[in-house]
C-alpha cells in the first residue's frame, strides 16, 4: 500500500473530537433551550403538558438523557484534542446508546403517529419541537453512530436502551388507560388499540437499538481498522527493530504530555507495532518498559 493511501490515525481522531466537541456542545445548548422554553411555557401550548408538566414528556426525557451524555462526553473530546488521544469510558458511550435510541425513537413516532394528527410541519419544526422532534434526535444519531464509536457494543447491551423505554411506558399506559390522569397526548389509542400500539412501539424500539448498534459497530470496526493500517503500513514506523518503532511511538505521545497528567502507556498500538515486526519477536511487557523508559526521557522525567 502506497504512504499516500494510508489514513494517519492521529488525523481522523482529531477530525472526530472536533466534530464531537461541536455535535455535543449543540446538543447541550438545544436541550438546555428547549426544556428552559417548555417550562416557562414560551410557546403558550396551553395543553396539559406544558409547563412543570412537560417532564413527564418521553421526548422532553429522552433528550435530557442524550443532553447528560454528551455533557459527559464533551471533557473526554476536549482532553482528547489536546492529548491526541480519545479514552471515553463505556458506561458513557451506553449512556449516550439509551440517549440515542429514544430521541430517535421520538422522531419516528412524531413523524409517523403525531404527524398524522397535527400535520407534519408543525409536528417537525415548529416551536420547541424542531429542537426535540428533528435537530436533536438527528444530531444525537450521528454522534453516537460515527464519532463516539470507540466500544464495541455485544447484543445483550443491545436491551439496556430498551430499560427506560420501557418503564415510561409501563408508566404512561397505567396513567393514562388506568388512572385516566393524562390525555394519550402520542395517540397510542387513536388510529388502533392501544395493545397493539405498545406492542409496536415496543417491536420498533428494539429495532432502532439494533439499527444503532450496527452502524455504530459498523463506525467502530471502520476507525480501528484505519488505525491498524496505519500502524501496520505507514513509513512513520520504517525501522530495523521494533524497538526503535516503540521508541519513536513514545516521543511522539510525549510532544502531547502535560505536567499533572498521568503517563499512559498504549498496549494496543504496542501490541500492533509488535505485529508488524513479526520476525524481530520481543515480549510485550519487555516493549511496555521501551516505551515508558523512552516516553519518560522524552517529557525531561528520566535522564537519558
Amino acid at each position: 500500500m502506497k504512504e499516500k493511501e494510508v489514513v494517519n490515525a492521529r488525523r481522523i481522531n482529531k477530525m472526530r473530537f472536533i466534530v464531537g466537541i461541536v455535535i455535543c456542545s449543540l446538543v447541550i445548548a438545544i436541550t438546555f433551550t428547549g426544556v428552559a422554553l417548555n417550562l416557562v411555557d414560551y410557546f403558550n401550548y396551553g395543553t396539559p403538558e406544558s409547563g412543570i408538566h412537560n417532564l413527564r414528556m418521553f421526548t422532553t426525557i429522552s433528550n435530557i438523557i442524550a443532553a447528560i451524555a454528551a455533557f459527559l462526553c464533551l471533557p473526554f473530546q476536549i482532553d482528547g484534542l489536546r492529548r491526541d488521544r480519545y479514552n471515553l469510558p463505556s458506561w458513557i458511550v451506553i449512556l449516550m446508546y439509551v440517549g440515542a435510541a429514544g430521541a430517535f425513537l421520538t422522531f419516528i413516532c412524531a413523524l409517523t403517529l403525531i404527524s398524522a394528527v397535527n400535520g407534519f410541519v408543525q409536528t417537525m419544526f415548529m416551536n420547541s419541537n424542531i429542537f426535540f422532534h428533528t435537530l436533536n434526535p438527528l444530531l444525537i444519531t450521528v454522534a453516537f453512530t460515527l464519532i463516539i464509536s470507540d466500544t464495541h457494543i455485544k447484543f445483550s447491551r443491545s436491551f439496556i436502551p430498551l430499560v427506560p423505554i420501557v418503564i415510561y411506558m409501563f408508566i404512561y399506559f397505567l396513567m393514562v388507560f388506568v388512572f385516566k390522569q393524562w390525555r394519550d397526548h402520542y395517540q397510542t389509542d387513536k388510529f388502533i388499540p392501544w395493545p397493539v400500539s405498545l406492542i409496536l412501539i415496543l417491536s420498533v424500539s428494539f429495532g432502532i437499538c439494533q439499527l444503532l448498534r450496527f452502524l455504530h459497530n459498523l463506525s467502530n470496526k471502520y476507525i480501528n481498522q484505519k488505525i491498524v493500517d496505519y500502524y501496520m503500513k505507514s513509513s512513520d514506523f520504517d525501522f530495523p527493530k521494533v524497538s526503535n518503532a516503540i521508541s519513536h511511538l513514545a516521543s511522539l505521545e510525549s510532544k502531547f504530555f502535560h505536567e499533572g497528567d498521568d503517563i499512559y502507556i498504549p498496549t494496543d498500538i504496542i501490541k500492533i507495532l509488535s505485529d508488524r515486526f513479526g520476525a524481530d519477536i520481543v515480549p510485550l511487557d519487555i516493549l511496555y518498559d521501551i516505551y515508558l523508559e523512552q516516553y519518560l526521557i522524552s517529557i525531561g522525567k528520566k535522564a537519558a
